[in-house]
């Protein structure tokens, strides 16, 4: 389930923004530079832990799973500016801890916006905007299996945020090159989330 704490943040500091327009209008280059950025960070992850995984090129590099953990990070961090961008939306030059403030954009218009968890009582979450055009899109019944899909993926973007932040600690080779596929896995799962959502939006 979603973090009431996050959800609390999202709300209070979006609506702020939107009553202000604090929001710089996204321009079509911009979009088309963060939907780049965000598919080469992903082949980039993919190809270093192929690397690592199959070739003997990178021993001795102690900093390789770092950067694919991160790099499957900024593939999922840039996925949402390109999804913001699409809406118009990019974040003001000099905005204090982007990557938060990208976190808690996704959970706010994609997420609460929309969904019982706008009202100002604690509900229990049935649709999204994503869950309900990904469920409309592939004509499911039941949108339960696209709210799941996009919990967790909100719960991934998260938890690679703070990886991301935290991965300084000294673990065993064999950890670093799971937790890299682990990285690169998730980021795979958010870039395909957001772009079905993207298709189910064109039709």
């Amino acid at each position: 389930m979603f973090e009431q704490k996050d959800i609390d943040e999202a709300k209070k500091l979006f609506l702020e923004w939107d009553l202000h327009r604090t929001w710089h209008i996204a321009s079509a280059e911009f979009v088309t530079h963060v939907r780049k950025k965000a598919k080469d960070s992903l082949s980039l992850a993919v190809y270093l832990l192929e690397k690592v995984k199959n070739t003997q090129e990178l021993v001795g590099n102690d900093t390789i799973t770092l950067w694919i953990v991160t790099t499957s990070y900024y593939s999922m961090f840039f996925e949402v500016e390109f999804l913001l961008g699409l809406d118009g939306r990019k974040l003001p030059l000099g905005t204090k801890d982007t990557h938060k403030t990208i976190y808690l954009a996704f959970l706010y218009y994609y997420v609460i916006k929309g969904s019982e968890l706008e009202r100002k009582e604690k509900r229990e979450v049935t649709t999204t905007k994503i869950s309900k055009a990904l469920s409309l899109f592939k004509e499911l019944q039941d949108e339960t299996l696209e709210l799941q899909r996009l919990e967790k993926s909100v719960r991934d973007l998260k938890v690679q945020r703070e990886q991301r932040h935290a991965f300084t600690y000294q673990m065993s080779k064999s950890a670093e090159v799971v937790e890299a596929q682990r990285s690169v896995a998730k980021a795979s799962e958010f870039r395909q989330l957001v772009e079905e959502y993207i298709i189910s939006r064109e039709h």
